[in-house]
């Protein structure tokens, strides 16, 4: 009797301390589902983690039909692309299509080295920056195959992970119909950099890597200078953006924001929103965080960087700031 009181005194312990973690699972269709999974552990290559220990899960089994199509079309309207022609539509075209062959992640890669060109002029192109997005230099090798796990930890796995099942409001959603599980943290903090070529909105946003739910608080804090006309200091500026006009220019906006201030949106669709050099606010929807330095089309003089702390309540870290 002794030893049965004392297990039944374990069990409750540990009934007491578990707790369903709430998941966010993108699916081979391209359908997102959120809800709490009574998922407990996964394995990758035999070694158990536990899922409170996981920050995302990014399947390396072979594309669907569906994921094939969408990369394929996805790749053709990035490389259509010119920066000199460029109009706010055809950007955001171009934008959604780098963010869902990003989020479709390793069955991309394969396609991607395919489409690289041998010339010298790789930077500023999103279709280049795209891959690191996909993989990680840190969690790359020679089996392109392998899935990744990323661990709270800072541990990026490559390999095998076992099959297994989440069940979400009720649905079963197997391993092989899973592209992507993200984790919900109760705080994700990073620092990111946003160069004024790089991640200018006229180039490409930097995807945080941070998914924002309804609940989230965003909150972030930037330092830095940026100059978006080499010497000419009238057009010099921190993360709030020019307060008056730059030299020869009759206004200090564009796109409705301060040139060269740090503005932010969530998702390739999301509405653009001023950020500057100290933000905080909830309640902006749910998706990928991206941000950007604000400028126009002509952005090749531009030299600085700002550096951003950042910090996100109830958010899934999908992955490292690209």
């Amino acid at each position: 009797m002794r030893t049965s009181l004392l297990a039944i005194g374990v069990f409750c312990v540990a009934s007491a301390y578990a707790r369903d973690e709430t998941v966010l699972i993108l699916d081979k269709d391209g359908k997102v589902h959120e809800g709490q999974s009574s998922l407990s552990a996964i394995f990758v290559n035999g070694r158990k983690i536990a899922l409170s220990g996981v920050l995302s899960i990014h399947s390396g089994e072979p594309a669907s039909a569906h994921e094939a199509a969408r990369i394929q079309a996805g790749m053709a309207g990035i490389q259509a692309y010119k920066n000199e022609i460029i109009q706010s539509d055809a950007r955001r075209n171009r934008d959604a299509a780098v963010e869902e062959i990003a989020a479709i992640g390793i069955p991309a890669m394969t396609p991607l080295l395919r489409a690289y060109k041998d010339t010298d002029q790789h930077e500023p192109r999103p279709l280049y920056r795209l891959f690191e997005r996909v993989m990680p230099s840190e969690a790359d090798q020679l089996d392109r195959t392998a899935s990744l796990v990323r661990l709270s930890t800072g541990e990026l796995l490559r390999g095998k992970v076992d099959a297994f099942a989440v069940t979400l409001n009720g649905a079963k959603i197997p391993w092989q119909n899973i592209r992507r599980l993200a984790v919900r943290r109760k705080t994700v903090a990073r620092f990111v950099e946003l160069h004024s070529i790089r991640h200018s909105t006229q180039i490409e946003y930097l995807d945080t890597g941070v998914i924002v739910t309804p609940e989230s608080n965003i909150t972030s804090k930037a330092t830095g200078f940026v100059r978006l006309s080499w010497d000419t200091d009238g057009w010099a500026s921190d993360a709030n953006g020019l307060k008056v006009p730059g030299p020869n220019y009759k206004t200090n906006l564009v796109d409705g924001h301060a040139f060269g201030a740090i503005v932010g949106r969530i998702r390739s669709s999301g509405e653009v929103f001023l950020v500057g050099a100290q933000f905080s606010r909830k309640g902006l929807g749910t998706g990928p965080l991206h941000l950007a330095v604000n400028d126009n089309r002509h952005w090749q003089n531009n030299l600085g960087a700002f550096r951003v702390a950042l910090q996100v309540t109830n958010a899934y870290d999908a992955g490292a700031a690209q």
